[in-house]
């Protein structure tokens, strides 16, 4: 009986990770993402940090990030986490490496810099850098390009004025 009441726990906590993960204590929040080994929960984990301790969150997100660790979506949402905190490290961490960044990030990207195209920021971009993200785009895949063809509208039109 006690295996099968593991295996329901499991279950359970597999269905219903959100709720089972924002309710866990901040060091059970590290202890996932420091496992990274469901990275679903990792960023669940990444997320519900942030909005507790935002000065938690920023390190691992570095590391995600700085070490290319998990996917492209778990570094996406470290991405979105990061430059919310910090944009100009974010954007720092991928300026020397834009060009092999993957797909999901690629995105993050055009969408964080998008929203702050009228903010201080944003009008501080180069026009090469801005440029070299719709290059990075147009070096994509068809099949990839339309996964994030959205973020690639928005950004095209957000930095219309500005792009080369």
């Amino acid at each position: 009986m006690k295996n099968n009441d593991e295996k329901v726990r499991a279950l359970d906590r597999i269905v219903n990770s959100e709720t089972y993960i924002t309710g866990l204590k901040t060091d059970e929040l590290i202890m996932i993402i420091d496992g990274l080994e469901n990275l679903e929960e990792v960023s669940i984990a990444l997320t519900e940090l942030s909005i507790r301790n935002t000065g938690l969150v920023l390190p691992y997100c570095l590391k995600i990030l700085e070490g290319n660790l998990g996917d492209e979506f778990l570094q996406a949402v470290a991405f979105n986490l990061l430059y919310e905190s910090d944009n100009g490290i974010a954007m720092g961490i991928f300026n020397p490496k834009l060009s092999s960044i993957p797909v999901a990030l690629l995105g993050a990207i055009m969408d964080n810099l998008s929203t702050d195209s009228l903010q201080p920021f944003g009008a501080s971009l180069s026009s090469e850098f801005l440029q070299s993200i719709i290059d990075r785009y147009l070096e994509l895949s068809d099949s990839d390009r339309k996964r994030i063809l959205d973020n690639y509208e928005w950004y095209k039109e957000s930095y219309k004025d500005r792009l080369l």
